[in-house]
């Protein structure tokens, strides 16, 4: 009773701000409700809210974000972004607010001068629990420049992961997403997952409000007429020298329905790697995938092909089919690169992320989603997946294990409802109730 109550209050009080103002913003809520057992015991299982409000002022974006789950008021943080003359900045607060406890701080700049970006981040970070702090902090300091087709950059940590500067393997996650994306990441979703400001992982490394120097890397990016390189070093306090690497992309071998996509090779002082990962390129046949991986003993031998998986999919005036089946789950989606298991999803598509995919025991699925417009401008979609198993023991028709049914509906472009059910043999499992605005 108390959750709806404040639940209520909360959205009460952000419709009375929307006519107060420049302030947008959107709520979304979620119940899950399962009978696990069967029995006709349903709990709930999932109990999501997000409120974020925005407000704009000249260049800059305040935000507020709420977020409850089945441990009530969950987690509160605040941000802002925007310019100031030629600076580009960003600022996010984070707080436990059952404790209450402070939990993150983030900050970040950048400026343009001279061709050149130069740009840094600060952060302060709870490494401990809310009820137990340990707080730590830590910065970069980075400068980006082209010249001609070559483009350098040179970053600094200071008691901050090093695994960010990517020791090989394509490890490259700060080159790969630059400053600004990772001083965004407040909260995002992942696969139907709330990560929230203070769990994400590549923040302070220790406990320490020192800013000892941690770790280095310098990055070249250059073009050539069939391959894009990019050579990079990395040091590092504990090590000095850690590795110098080579990663080739955009590979033209001269055929058209075989490629390299991408080429790791990296030193350490003590080691050498290379990778080598292949693309089989085979046009569009119709409207079906099959998922091939090549067969070999090393980098320059390849022995056979292997078909993995075959997904169907068409699409005809708003009515789509899709049907998926899956002969091995792990296969080399690389050559000679570590084996993944992929598996299907709730709309129809092949994943190895745990927190994507359904069911791993799913080998074969069938699926309906039609869309079109509903009430007042909004729009519907309703989605039906039916899952089997070859390897079941039987007992129902084409080994048929669970059909997930998904229907959502939007009334105008401001709010929107969705009710979604799973069906099995023994009946009922669960069903989600989910509704949103925004304004």
């Amino acid at each position: 009773m108390k959750k709806a109550l404040v639940l209520t209050l909360l959205i009460l009080g952000v419709g009375a701000m929307a006519f107060a103002g420049p302030v947008t913003g959107d709520a979304d809520v979620c119940v899950k409700f399962e009978d696990p057992t069967g029995t006709g015991d349903w709990t709930i299982s999932v109990f999501d809210t997000m409120i974020e409000i925005d407000y704009t002022i000249g260049s800059f974006v305040f935000g507020l974000n709420a977020i409850f789950d089945l441990d009530a008021f969950d987690n509160l943080f605040f941000e802002a972004d925007g310019t100031l003359g030629t600076f580009r900045l960003s600022s996010m607060l984070d707080f436990e607010p059952q404790t209450p406890a402070f939990m993150a701080w983030t900050n970040a700049a950048g400026i343009t001068l001279g061709g050149a970006d130069l740009f840094g981040m600060f952060m302060v970070q709870n490494l401990g629990t809310p009820a137990t702090p340990a707080i730590g902090s830590g910065a970069i300091l980075g400068v980006s420049g082209t010249a001609g087709d070559v483009t350098v950059t040179g970053v600094s940590f200071f008691n901050m992961a090093p695994y960010l500067l990517g020791y090989g393997l394509s490890g490259l996650y700060f080159h790969f997403y630059g400053w600004e994306t990772l001083a965004s990441w407040d909260i995002y979703d992942s696969c139907g997952t709330l990560y929230k400001p203070y769990s994400i992982p590549w923040a302070v490394q220790t406990s320490s409000c020192h800013l000892a120097w941690t770790a280095a890397g310098i990055y070249a990016d250059f073009p050539f007429t069939c391959v894009d390189a990019t050579v990079y070093a990395t040091f590092s306090c504990t090590n000095g020298f850690d590795a110098l690497g080579i990663w080739l992309t955009n590979i033209n071998v001269g055929l058209d329905w075989l490629q390299v996509s991408e080429v790791d090779i990296d030193f350490t002082v003590q080691s050498k790697s290379v990778f080598v990962y292949w693309d089989l390129i085979l046009g569009d046949t119709v409207c079906i995938t099959p998922y091939i991986s090549l067969l070999g003993d090393n980098f320059y031998t390849i022995t056979g092909l292997e078909l993995n998986a075959l997904m169907l999919e068409y699409s005809f005036n708003g009515v789509t089919i899709k049907a998926g089946e899956i002969f091995d789950h792990t296969w080399r989606s690389g050559f000679v690169s570590n084996s993944r298991s992929y598996y299907f999803t709730l709309d129809g598509t092949l994943s190895r992320f745990s927190t994507c995919y359904y069911e791993t025991a799913y080998d074969e699925f069938f699926g309906i989603w039609i869309d079109g417009d509903s009430c007042c401008g909004g729009a519907y979609d309703v989605g039906v997946i039916s899952f089997f198993d070859t390897d079941s023991a039987g007992g129902t028709l084409f080994e048929w294990q669970e059909v997930v049914a998904d229907i959502e509906v939007g009334i105008g472009t401001n709010v929107s409802l969705s009710l979604a059910m799973s069906l099995k043999t023994d009946g009922l499992q669960w069903f989600k109730i989910c509704g949103g605005f925004n304004f």
